[in-house]
């Protein structure tokens, strides 16, 4: 009960360009390794009514306190030209930022997958989203389409090293002295990462040799932060292992990537031991896209109709909880040196195919919540289309099976022994640093209102 996700796979180029930027600081210019070039900038683009920018699909609107700014980057180099868009979400007033950058490549589908999903953590903590037209298909497809007439002079190769060599120019221009992206922000820390298709863009550039690519000394990305991996028909890096490539890299995959892996390739290829500088998050219970009622996706999630069992619902599963604090660990991890912790793989049967379950039905294993810990229903991380048939957008949602009035019963034989369990848990895991303290209280005030035993 898998669906197959087609992604694209970009092939690695090895290049080693030095370049100068025209934007260094006056008496010192900007030097760089494996960085095709430290492109120019031109804006912020006016935006008007008569001249609208780019909307990404299912964004959110502007928070109050920030602004959208949109920029146009160019690099010509013996290795690459090309002039594309850039997207900046900040706070308004510069000193108020925190430093710490999001950056992403901009989904074939047109959604910036990391602000969608973490727009109230970045909110809450001041952060910069970056988001990238880095490839010629989104380019060509999506942000041309947007308005012919403003993005006319956007071009950007159709060659499989492009994206790689695109974000590594906007890597280094957020790590100038003088960020013509971010002027009056200094920059902590700049993380590249993705949701989905472009977790595999992600992942794809952390093996190629721009992720070790250096501007006036430091990586172009102080960290990588690939999420759900969509796994495609084509094989490619979203089935192998990611190297340590000398920053810290977490990598999120959930219950739901973990079967559709198995199912398309037989094996976790991705899978590979923790170190130094690398993190795996296997989740259980979460699907590919969430349902939250708070969240711009349970729109799309809402929309669909998918074949269930009977009395089944869609998944109450917290997603953003996971995505909050595994980029909160990330951030941690490169600002200030404390390493993550170490969580366990979800198990799997004798056969090594097969998810091990507990008695509730949930997975056995892996990054843990209330919702597989202090179980209300069994939850299947992925669906069937109508007619049972494997086939996506219904394999990217979960659905859970409640538990009958006399099973809570006897799990939970009063309303308060239910929210102490919930109220113990989730302190265990906020000390194990596995869910985020604010996080926490809204799971407690959530299990106070709930109806549980019935």
């Amino acid at each position: 009960m898998v669906g197959i996700v087609v992604c694209l796979s970009f092939s690695l180029a090895a290049l080693a360009v030095t370049s100068t930027s025209a934007r260094a600081t006056i008496g010192r210019p900007t030097s760089s390794n494996r960085v095709a070039c430290v492109p120019t900038v031109q804006g912020p683009i006016p935006t008007d009514p008569s001249s609208p920018g780019f909307v990404a699909v299912l964004q959110a609107a502007v928070p109050a306190g920030f602004v959208d700014q949109e920029f146009f980057v160019s690099c010509s180099s013996p290795a690459i030209t090309y002039t594309t868009a850039v997207f900046v979400r900040r706070p308004a007033t510069a000193s108020r930022a925190s430093g710490i950058v999001a950056a992403e490549p901009l989904h074939s589908s047109g959604i910036w997958g990391m602000q969608t999903l973490l727009q109230p953590y970045f909110v809450t903590h001041d952060d910069i989203h970056v988001g990238v037209a880095a490839s010629n298909d989104v380019v060509e497809n999506l942000v041309k389409k947007a308005n012919p007439t403003r993005y006319a002079s956007l071009h950007v190769p159709a060659t499989t090293d492009a994206t790689d060599d695109i974000l590594a120019g906007v890597g280094a221009l957020l790590h100038q002295r003088r960020d013509p992206l971010l002027p009056g922000v200094r920059v902590r820390s700049a993380i590249l990462g993705g949701w989905s298709q472009t977790a595999v863009v992600t992942r794809t550039f952390i093996s190629s040799p721009q992720a070790t690519a250096t501007v006036d000394g430091r990586h172009v990305f102080d960290g990588f932060f690939p999420g759900q991996a969509a796994v495609g028909s084509a094989g490619g890096s979203q089935v192998k292992a990611v190297p340590d490539v000398g920053v810290p890299v977490m990598e999120l995959q959930g219950e739901r990537e973990l079967l559709v892996t198995i199912a398309v390739y037989g094996s976790l290829g991705y899978r590979r031991p923790d170190s130094k500088t690398y993190r795996l998050y296997e989740v259980a219970a979460m699907s590919h896209i969430n349902s939250e009622p708070d969240n711009p996706v349970s729109a799309f999630a809402g929309s669909l109709s998918c074949d269930w069992p009977t009395g089944a619902t869609a998944s109450a599963f917290r997603q953003t909880d996971i995505w909050d604090m595994a980029f909160d660990n990330l951030v941690h991890w490169i600002d200030q040196g404390v390493p993550p912790p170490r969580a366990p793989r979800i198990q799997l049967e004798p056969d090594g195919k097969t998810v091990k379950r507990d008695a509730n039905g949930n997975a056995v294993g892996g990054v843990r919540s209330v919702f597989v810990d202090v179980p209300t229903a069994s939850i299947t991380p992925t669906s069937l289309a109508p007619g049972g048939i494997v086939k996506n957008p219904c394999a990217y949602v979960g659905y859970q099976l409640d538990f009958s009035p006399a099973r809570l019963q006897a799990l939970y034989p009063t309303h308060a022994r239910y929210v102490a369990e919930v109220r113990g848990d989730t302190n265990r895991l906020v000390r194990e640093r596995f869910l985020l303290r604010d996080n926490a209280r809204d799971l407690v005030a959530t299990a106070e209102q709930a109806k549980v035993p019935g």
